[in-house]
């Protein structure tokens, strides 16, 4: 269900070009009520105990994740909801199952991975939106400490090339400050350094 609902997103929300202005609203409107519905069904799915299958559906969603980038911004502001509220349902997820099962821990972090390298740039480049705000101050600071205790669950390759990938679009826009993940950047940098002369 999460997966059709993704693809309907997916197929119906970027097929705008050559319609009228009529059109593309519409079109526009029924992208933001699906990314909305995909919110609920988040939610719904996480309440049953079904979290991890909405997570990984989320993570492994790359190219709506891309095509997000170019959406219009109130678009852009639904999937940014989606995306903090899994980040969250992600940050714990598999922890209880870590010293024992190896293959869960290994798929577990591979599904943050993929969650940070694909939706990391939406929150970097997404506007703030003017009309309604994406989110709260207290979420995005909620939001930031959730991203940095994932990416600090890494491997220092892994957190090479997530922190590399955030600061490319964080510096790429330079209307927003946020997700502001300095404090993770620095860590990683001093711990490269300390690995490099131990080396």
């Amino acid at each position: 269900m999460v997966l059709r609902t993704v693809r309907s997103v997916r197929g119906g929300v970027w097929t705008k070009v050559g319609r009228g202005r009529e059109d593309v609203n519409r079109s526009g409107n029924s992208a933001e009520k699906l990314a909305a519905e995909l919110l609920w069904l988040a939610q719904k799915l996480s309440a049953c105990g079904f979290v991890e299958e909405a997570v990984d559906q989320w993570a492994s969603a790359s190219n709506l994740a891309w095509l997000s980038l170019s959406a219009e911004p109130r678009l852009q502001g639904s999937l940014v909801k989606v995306s903090a509220f899994l980040f969250k349902q992600a940050k714990d997820m598999g922890f209880e199952v870590e010293m024992t099962e190896e293959g869960n821990k290994e798929s577990h972090r591979q599904t943050k991975m993929n969650m940070l390298t694909s939706w990391l740039p939406l929150l970097c480049r997404a506007s703030n939106g003017t009309d309604v705000p994406m989110l709260r101050t207290s979420e995005r600071g909620e939001l930031e400490k959730v991203l940095e205790v994932t990416i600090e669950k890494l491997e220092q390759e892994e957190q090479e090339q997530v922190l590399s990938l955030w600061l490319h679009h964080f510096t790429y826009c330079p209307s927003s400050d946020w997700p502001n993940l300095l404090a993770s950047y620095v860590r990683w940098c001093t711990t490269s350094r300390k690995l490099l002369i131990l080396n």
